[in-house]
């Protein structure tokens, strides 16, 4: 069975994330939303080839997720670290709290920054909230470049 990579759709990883609420950058966990085969791992990126920066789009994580006014996704924890989570406090992905981070340059804290990985349950949760979030907040205008992207992308394959 092949090696995971490091950087997956679902990883809990550590970053400075923009809050929603105060504009400052703030050290939270936040969850991977990119798709595996759209990352490229840091060991293999080239900035001669693809640019000046290797990010992925993340959500943010908090304790403080049922304050912030947004939808959520309640993720699960236990004192001594969940086995698939690692983590150690109630907390959940706060729809809406969107932010991009420089791999592995945004990624701070021990381990190389990781924690462990959403359960797909959830992580399928996530997933359709953020679409749900980000059709709201684009309306016709997402379904119309929803669509020229995937005629692109057709047009690619």
């Amino acid at each position: 069975m092949a090696e995971r990579p490091s950087y997956r759709h679902g990883r809990i990883l550590w970053g400075y994330l923009r809050s929603n609420l105060t504009g400052r950058r703030e050290h939270h966990p936040a969850i991977i939303l990119d798709r595996d085969q759209d990352i490229v791992q840091p060991e293999e990126f080239d900035p001669r080839q693809a640019g000046s920066d290797n990010v992925i789009h993340v959500i943010g994580v908090s304790t403080k997720y049922k304050q912030y006014g947004f939808g959520y996704v309640s993720l699960p924890f236990t004192p001594n670290g969940h086995a698939l989570t690692g983590l150690k406090e109630d907390c959940g992905a706060v729809i809406g709290w969107y932010d991009r981070l420089s791999i592995p340059d945004d990624v701070t804290g021990a381990d190389g920054g990781f924690g462990g990985d959403a359960p797909l349950a959830q992580m399928r949760q996530i997933d359709e909230a953020v679409r749900q979030d980000l059709s709201r907040r684009l309306g016709v205008q997402f379904s119309t470049v929803q669509k020229m992207i995937q005629e692109l992308l057709e047009g690619d394959a």
